[in-house]
């Protein structure tokens, strides 16, 4: 899993009653993950009480989130076995990260 690209798409989205499953997947490799609801509402900044409203909130934040499950997954490469899980800590965390980087002077 060393090898894995930027170019992973998060693919298969569905709503199973408490999160929004979806996988990480490129060139026939895939990774099983999940986001919870309070991490999509705080990617996507927006409340989402209804099914539809999940999986809508969760297309419009596609980007962020294959952004923070790609560094999840390169982050635990060794030990990537199971469903990876996406919380609001790792949404701040990538969000202060993201911020640190536009702070940082040139």
């Amino acid at each position: 899993m060393s090898h894995l690209k930027s170019t992973l798409k998060a693919v298969h989205q569905r709503y199973d009653g408490r999160r929004v499953l979806f996988e990480m997947a490129n060139e026939g490799h895939s990774v099983p993950c999940a986001i919870s609801l309070a991490a999509l509402q705080d990617v996507s900044e927006r409340r989402c009480f209804r099914p539809a409203d999940q999986l809508s909130a969760f297309v419009a934040a596609r980007r962020r989130i294959e952004a923070v499950a790609l560094s999840k997954i390169r982050a635990h490469a060794q030990d990537a076995s199971g469903l990876l899980y996406i919380w609001s800590n790792d949404i701040e965390d990538a969000v202060a990260a993201s911020e640190a980087v536009v702070e940082r002077p040139a």
